[in-house]
């Protein structure tokens, strides 16, 4: 529908063009760097995180099987359970 000549006379445009400061309070506008800096932060971390995996040496690989590790003999906690142990035969205390 075509405007009436004394209509675009009295036209005012809702906003301005260009202009968005009635809209982007500054309340807004630091909450929107708060949120852009916390993105960058946490690539940041990231980027550290896995620098640091990166950087870390490989650990080394477990040794072969002792005495402790296979538990035969005296060295099983508990087999005695308080009695005295004599060595009759010469034999093995356990």
């Amino acid at each position: 529908m075509p405007m009436t000549p004394e209509a675009a006379k009295q036209y005012k445009p809702r906003r301005t063009p260009g202009s968005l400061d009635d809209v982007v309070t500054p309340e807004i506008r630091a909450k929107r760097a708060m949120m852009v800096q916390e993105v960058k932060d946490k690539a940041m971390q990231d980027a550290a995180g896995a620098a640091y995996d990166k950087a870390m040496p490989t650990p080394y690989k477990k040794g072969g099987m002792t005495a402790s590790k296979r538990a035969d003999g005296c060295a099983t906690k508990g087999k005695t359970r308080g009695t005295m142990i004599t060595m009759k035969g010469g034999g093995s205390a356990c």
